[in-house]
């Protein structure tokens, strides 16, 4: 049986990976993290390692015998975005591994994204040393993550994160004038297309992935319809999120703890990326035919069953 391990798959995008895949019973899944333990309910081991040694990290893939890596780590830093590289590193160093999925679940990075947005440069040198290396590897994009919009009402192991939309305060924060197209896929779904593709035998650089595309304006015309209610909306224009002055929307609990001034950086950063329709990655040609047992969840079934009125 083939064994996949997946980096940081204690929570988030990396728990629904593991939990899809373990479920499945067609692979063995091992679990990489920095500290020991199990996934509870799946048996699913939780292998410490060491991101800061290749060599010990190597051993450590050979010896579970692991052929296909899914890095789910989120590179929020320099030291993040280094241990995916390491991690990289120590797939190529093995004798083992085949196939590689990097971290990404977003737009597609390229150096055009640069001059705005920095920190894409860490996707684009993993991309890189995997076009370098033996390994198969595909980069999966999908948008913008659907799961913030259902929390807590669908079922997700993120933490909620409100952006441009807050369901639970009724408030809008627009990035320029909301026409543009955002692509939307929930996590759960992503994991569904990871395990069907884990049975391919190759696999092409990028796979795209979307369940639902409308923009923020339509979505907001959405979430007023579900929720009965006239919404408080400010739009914020291009000028002033290339300045930094975007609206940040009061998070809420559970929500990714950032100091404000960083929170507003990343957001600004996501709006002019929307208004620049990269969320829109329905133009990168989807994988969604391909997998026709995948019905994936769309924006208004999300939005319907976690904030509609009960009867």
């Amino acid at each position: 049986m083939i064994t996949v391990a997946v980096a940081g798959g204690t929570g988030g995008i990396g728990k629904t990976i593991v939990e899809e895949i373990a479920r499945s019973g067609r692979y063995e899944v091992v679990v990489l993290s920095r500290k020991p333990s199990t996934i509870p309910g799946l048996g699913v081991p939780v292998v410490a390692a060491d991101y800061n040694d290749i060599a010990s990290f190597t051993r450590l893939l050979q010896e579970r015998n692991v052929e296909i890596v899914i890095s789910s780590l989120g590179l929020f830093s320099e030291e993040s975005a280094q241990a995916q590289l390491n991690l990289i590193h120590a797939a190529i160093a093995s004798t083992t591994v085949k196939k590689f999925i990097p971290s990404e679940f977003g737009i597609r990075y390229t150096k055009d994204i640069l001059s705005f947005y920095p920190a894409g440069q860490w996707w684009i040198d993993a991309a890189d040393l995997l076009r370098e290396s033996h390994l198969q590897f595909t980069r999966i994009i999908l948008g913008w993550t659907l799961d913030h919009y259902g929390i807590p009402g669908v079922p997700s192991n993120m933490n909620p994160f409100s952006y441009a939309i807050d369901f639970h305060n009724h408030r809008a924060a627009i990035p320029g004038d909301g026409k543009a197209p955002v692509a939307f896929l929930h996590s759960s779904d992503l994991a569904k297309y990871i395990l069907a593709m884990l049975e391919q035998d190759s696999w092409p650089e990028y796979s795209a992935f979307a369940g639902d595309r409308m923009s923020w304006g339509d979505l907001l015309k959405l979430a007023e319809e579900v929720t009965g209610t006239k919404w408080d909306v400010t739009y914020d224009p291009i000028e002033k999120l290339e300045k930094g002055e975007g609206t940040v929307l009061e998070q809420p609990k559970g929500a990714m703890e950032l100091p404000e001034e960083a929170l507003r950086h990343l957001w600004c950063e996501f709006g002019i990326m929307a208004d620049k329709g990269l969320m829109d990655i329905t133009t990168e040609g989807l994988r969604n035919r391909e997998f026709p047992h995948v019905s994936p969840l769309t924006v208004r079934e999300v939005v319907e069953t976690a904030w509609g009125q009960k009867e």
